[in-house]
């Protein structure tokens, strides 16, 4: 029982010293990524996100349009009070178009958010941008924590904090950083490997488990990576290709920024494959973990096999669910595609499809393979008396 509480109080030591680290290295890379350059300094316009409410209704020029599912067509003219920002209080008078990109139509009293524009010694430009969500927003994450906590309990708790640290690296830390030139897939590497290392330890500490499922997480994000590469490599196919390039080129160029595009493509592979593959890691080194405390006497052989036939029963799954994830995204693209008449020769060859294809398939290859680099680490780790990462003794007989 001493050496029980003994080992329990060294690795709740251990995992808050990990987690005391991830914190700190987490304050420091929001503090770089979000440290104004001198370019933005000196740069003679800013863009500012702010809430306006309409307060008066000018002028309405618009038309429901029933023969295409009801879109409003046309303009309003509305004086609005700017909520928030440098500006707050003045009121503009400012137009809101109307069509099927933008069917936002207003009342007095609507809330809305804009974009600021503002240009050094020439003043401001309001532009209407959509519905103030806030609040929808909130009701949304409202249900979707409560019930998280609820089934979840601890756990669910937990996770909701590990997502929430995953948003953030991605939000905070990615984005500002990339923004500020650094290249997109080792930048991405890096989060994945403080979001799994940060996440796991939240779940379940460190032990020889969530040790192993970090390390199957990693080298299952790192086989989707490099597949993914290779296929970009060999097709031409890279984040230049997206929709959002071109619009990203011509801000880096006006702005006289270097962004890295073309690594993009890669990066949201890396990312959108970084939970499923983290669950399956996981799911592997627990049943491998729970079979040697069960059995001591299982060899590390043995011990893989078991966790190779388990995550065969996960693999089916979870790849669908990867797949199809992917497919929904891009049904709009596909339905666009086949009403204009596309040969299926034609479908396969166009670099949109093509992108969801390398998508889906690295995503799932990183999974499937997650099974057998997780069985085969979380089976040596296990077995293995000369590892550094604690794991809780296996109970003794008592005569």
């Amino acid at each position: 029982m001493k050496q029980k509480q003994r080992f329990d109080k060294k690795r709740i030591l251990i995992s808050a010293a990990v987690l005391a680290v991830c914190a700190a290295a987490f304050a420091v890379a929001v503090w770089l990524a979000n440290r104004p350059t001198d370019e933005e300094y000196n740069r003679n316009y800013r863009i500012d996100y702010e809430l306006v409410r309409v307060t008066q209704v000018l002028f309405d020029d618009y038309t429901v349009d029933d023969s295409s599912e009801q879109i409003i067509r046309g303009s309003q003219t509305l004086n609005v009070v700017i909520l928030t920002g440098p500006y707050k209080g003045d009121v503009v008078t400012v137009g809101n178009y109307m069509g099927p990109m933008h069917a936002k139509l207003a009342e007095a009293g609507t809330v809305m958010t804009a974009t600021i524009t503002t240009t050094m010694g020439e003043g401001y430009q309001l532009s209407l941008v959509n519905y103030d969500y806030t609040w929808l927003l909130v009701g949304i994450l409202a249900v979707f924590v409560a019930a998280v906590a609820i089934v979840g309990r601890r756990k669910g708790v937990l996770s909701l904090v590990g997502l929430a640290v995953t948003i953030a690296a991605v939000v905070f830390v990615f984005i500002p950083l990339w923004l500020k030139g650094l290249p997109a897939i080792p930048l991405t590497l890096g989060i994945c490997v403080f979001v799994t290392i940060a996440c796991l330890t939240l779940l379940d500490g460190i032990s020889r488990k969530s040790a192993s499922a970090m390390l199957g997480t990693v080298l299952g994000v790192l086989v989707a990576g490099l597949f993914a590469w290779i296929c970009t490599a060999i097709s031409g196919i890279s984040g230049l290709n997206m929709e959002e390039a071109e619009w990203l080129l011509d801000e880096a160029r006006s702005n006289e920024m270097v962004l890295n595009v073309r690594g993009l493509f890669i990066s949201g592979i890396l990312i959108a494959a970084l939970g499923a593959v983290m669950d399956v890691s996981m799911g592997i080194a627990s049943a491998v973990t729970e079979l040697a405390e069960v059995n001591p006497a299982l060899t590390s052989r043995q011990l893989f096999r078991s966790g190779m036939n388990i995550g065969r029963d996960m693999i089916g799954t979870m790849t669908n669910t990867l797949i199809l994830a992917f497919a929904g995204s891009s049904l709009n693209l596909m339905i666009v595609m086949f009403a204009a008449g596309m040969q299926p020769y034609q479908f396969i060859n166009n670099d949109d499809v093509m992108m969801e294809i390398i998508r889906s398939v690295a995503g799932s290859l990183g999974l499937v393979l997650t099974v057998p680099l997780t069985a085969l680490v979380s089976s040596v780790f296990v077995k293995s008396g000369r590892t550094a990462v604690p794991s809780e003794p296996a109970p003794q007989n008592k005569l």
